[in-house]
């Protein structure tokens, strides 16, 4: 039920795939046995997508409202289970994940840890809305720009502000300049971030230029981390990356001056599915990581140490609750 709604709510197997964290074959193959045991097909391939049959239309409102019914449940039984059973986990693309994945199983022994990765802000949070998963990771822009939080789902803020650098080529003529005025990048070719649903990202970064007196000129789309990384090494254009990012190959990366643009890093979860004891382990593991990986990967920069005010500030969970205004 879930596929044939995500299907209709996308009108396209691969975002369909993406947004489930499944492959596309996989999801194809799923599709045709749904087909098989209601006798026809239910989606069929339009100009702009897969569209539903009459059939199709049957079961998808058939299908909203069991799920509607099934989430409550699940959901109103877990206010008696809360700790125990599978962690179902999302988060932003991070080289941290691996590292704090395993630091949460560690601070999370007797529990199952079941993890999906996805670029887009607003996939994890709609991921979130359907029950799919039960907490995310989320690096996001400023509230005007990201998704909000659906009903029966909270927020609660780990890293901000962290400021965006920029990634260029070595042999790029700003490469050897302390730091970088973003007006500076107006003749640049920019890398749009990882391939995934508009989440606010592009259009936050769209106005940030503008303000300083450009619109930027997006070339590549579509892309993956590692094409990406491709392509800056080559010199083909330029890109936002976060202070955590590793070093790579034939690239520099170098802070804005003024830190026009910046990131958030929260949690969201399902508040019927995750106990605030649980969010807070998640929490300082993740904090943990975060600041291990800064160690490593920021410290190396020379830049980094001459520069304060470029530095992130990170929350621990048992610090005092306090408002975090948007800038």
């Amino acid at each position: 039920m879930r596929v044939v709604c995500r299907l209709a709510d996308t009108g396209s197997v691969s975002k369909a795939a993406a947004a489930l964290g499944v492959s596309q074959p996989s999801l194809t193959a799923q599709l045709h046995r749904i087909e098989d045991a209601v006798g026809g097909s239910l989606f069929e391939r339009g100009p702009s997508g897969v569209v539903p049959t009459p059939l199709g239309k049957h079961v998808l409102t058939r299908s909203r409202s069991m799920l509607a019914d099934m989430d409550e449940l699940v959901g109103s039984s877990r206010r008696y289970t809360s700790g125990s059973g599978t962690l179902r986990l999302g988060s932003a693309r991070t080289v941290m994940f691996g590292s704090w994945l395993s630091r949460l199983e560690e601070a999370l022994p007797d529990r199952d840890v079941a993890s999906q990765v996805d670029s887009s802000t607003a996939v994890l949070t709609e991921l979130l809305a359907a029950d799919v998963i039960d907490i995310a990771m989320l690096g996001r822009c400023e509230d005007a720009y990201a998704p909000p939080c659906p009903q029966g789902i909270r927020e609660q803020t780990m890293v901000y502000p962290e400021p965006f650098g920029v990634a260029l080529p070595a042999t790029h003529r700003l490469a050897d300049a302390d730091e970088v005025q973003l007006a500076e990048l107006s003749d640049d070719v920019w890398i749009c971030p990882p391939a995934g649903k508009e989440d606010g990202d592009l259009a936050y970064l769209r106005e940030a230029c503008e303000q300083a007196g450009f619109t930027p000129d997006f070339r590549y789309g579509n892309l993956d981390t590692t094409e990406i990384e491709q392509l800056i090494g080559a010199g083909r254009g330029i890109c936002l990356c976060a202070p955590t990012v590793r070093e790579l190959p034939r690239t520099v990366v170098k802070p804005l001056v003024g830190t026009p643009l910046y990131w958030r890093r929260t949690l969201r979860w399902r508040v019927d599915n995750v106990s605030q004891e649980t969010v807070n382990v998640v929490h300082q593991t993740f904090v943990d990581t975060y600041r291990e990986t800064i160690a490593a990967n920021a410290a190396v920069r020379g830049w980094w140490a001459a520069h304060p005010a470029a530095h992130p500030t990170v929350i621990d969970p048992d610090q005092p609750a306090r408002a975090i205004p948007s800038r």
